[in-house]
């Protein structure tokens, strides 16, 4: 029986290493999350809703339309990047160094220009878009999920708490950064708790209590298990890799696909009706933490994850995600008035593919743009002040005592 190698060149527990595949899945998912709202546009024999309609084997129709919200899962694809984060966060304070208050500062700064310079951006872009383009006329032909948005035009006040990412009002996928936003204060926190496993367990009980209990905080309480979950990869994931990498090819093979299957479709089959359904979000948190630990630990050269073209899909997808909203309902209100008033369901489903595989040709460009004028510019400068916060940390830590006399054991 043989074994694949499990990543030898992944730096020990102490100093970690980033993973290029770990981009590729977070690209991956960007994508599919651009697709899946494609398919939410229109309604298709009447079925309105889609996302929360149970599985209905009467019109074949509906059928196709849940096979293919569930095979591009946007819900799933948002717990896999919330899994990605705890990980690729870990890795990051991992490997920075200085006092635990600089160090704590350092990394709180590199968050800060990772985040917010691009939300701020989206955020002023759809609110001139609620301005100059959009209408509140709804789409006769269109979901009611799709005629809920972009229908009015925000003040200053709603502006702001967009940009801060309190709101989600001006462009709906930034609901999510807001819970990124939380996690990113409490991964430092998440990370001390992964030294012990009785601290893990405890976390892990919290959390679940968290996941179920009755808050109205935009479902924050429901998805911190995922980050914490990915913050565990780095730390404890390489006993599960190794298990893996022993294990027949054939069970390899099912335990990956079973996985990716969890992920897609628990809530499509179980519950779909409910919008954060806690249950749906734990079983699809530890299909993802699965998958990203095997991708982590796995194959590094030769993979398809190592693609240079997915990887740089990974480096872009923040602005592929938080942008592609606002361009698939501009072609979406462009396309509609030539479908008909009652355009046929083979009809409907080509529009909606047509529209969201269009939107994610052009939101890669946009994106591409963001990320090497706005995004990487900030980012490098939110490097820049991190390390003269470890600096400031170095010289702190420095003795300040009399110099003593030049002696061979002083100069070594």
């Amino acid at each position: 029986m043989t074994t694949e190698p499990i990543a030898p060149n992944l730096g020990n527990q102490d100093h970690p290493v980033f993973s290029n595949s770990l981009a590729s899945l977070r690209g991956l998912a960007a994508s599919f999350v651009v697709i899946y709202h494609g398919f939410l546009l229109l309604r298709v024999n009447g079925f309105d809703f889609p996302q929360r309609q149970a599985l209905d084997f009467s019109d074949p129709y509906r059928v196709i339309v849940h096979a293919l919200i569930g095979f591009f899962n946007g819900p799933a694809a948002v717990v896999l990047f919330f899994v990605l984060s705890g990980t690729v966060l870990t890795l990051s304070f991992k490997r920075s160094s200085g006092s635990q208050l600089f160090h704590l500062l350092a990394y709180y700064v590199r968050r800060a220009f990772r985040l917010y310079p691009l939300l701020i951006a989206v955020t002023l872009f759809s609110a001139a878009m609620h301005w100059f383009w959009f209408t509140d006329k709804p789409i006769d032909i269109g979901t009611s999920w799709m005629n809920n948005y972009f229908t009015h035009v925000p003040n200053l006040k709603e502006i702001v708490l967009n940009a801060v990412g309190y709101s989600n009002s001006l462009n709906s996928p930034a609901w999510t950064i807001r819970i990124e936003i939380v996690a990113s204060v409490l991964m430092p926190l998440f990370i001390f708790l992964t030294r012990r496993p009785i601290y893990i367990c405890a976390t892990f009980a919290v959390l679940l209590a968290l996941m179920y209990a009755p808050l109205k905080i935009g479902h924050v309480n429901v998805y911190m298990i995922s980050f914490f979950l990915g913050a565990l990869i780095p730390v404890y994931g390489r006993t599960i890799a190794n298990i893996y990498a022993s294990a027949p090819i054939a069970l390899r093979y099912a335990s990956v696909i079973g996985a990716v299957f969890a992920g897609m479709f628990t809530q499509r089959i179980f519950r779909p009706w409910i919008h954060v359904d806690p249950s749906s979000v734990l079983v699809v948190s530890l299909a993802a933490a699965f998958i990203v630990t095997v991708t982590y630990y796995g194959r590094r050269q030769n993979g398809w994850l190592n693609s240079k073209s997915l990887i740089f899909l990974g480096e872009i997808s923040y602005g592929l995600y938080l942008l592609h909203f606002i361009i698939l309902f501009m072609f979406m209100r462009l396309l509609a008035p030539y479908l008909g008033a009652a355009p046929s369901p083979e009809l409907a489903i080509a529009a909606m593919f047509g529209v969201g595989l269009l939107t994610l040709l052009v939101t890669i460009p946009l994106a591409t743009a963001t990320f090497y004028f706005l995004e990487k510019p900030l980012q490098n400068m939110g490097r820049k002040y991190s390390r003269k916060l470890q600096a400031m940390s170095s010289k702190e830590q420095k003795p300040h005592t009399t110099a003593a006399p030049e002696t061979p054991s002083a100069i070594n």
